[in-house]
């Protein structure tokens, strides 16, 4: 009797349908507050008016590095 893989049911995927996330940028401002931002803006501009994210503000887990 012939067992089913897994991965022989598996859907080929490609980028056509699933675009990968844009070019992000960490970056530590002049208080020591780490920044997400999108690679190409203005770092001595306002980061929060230009989409940025401040890492203490948003629920990463702890430990790793």
């Amino acid at each position: 009797m012939a067992e089913k893989t897994f991965y022989g049911e598996r859907e080929e995927m490609s980028t056509d349908t699933h675009k990968p996330a844009r070019p992000l940028k960490y970056f530590k401002d002049k208080d020591g507050y780490g920044w997400l931002c999108d690679k190409d803006i203005d770092f001595e501009g306002d980061l929060r008016a230009q989409g940025c994210w401040r890492c203490d503000e948003m629920a990463f887990p702890t430990g790793g590095r």
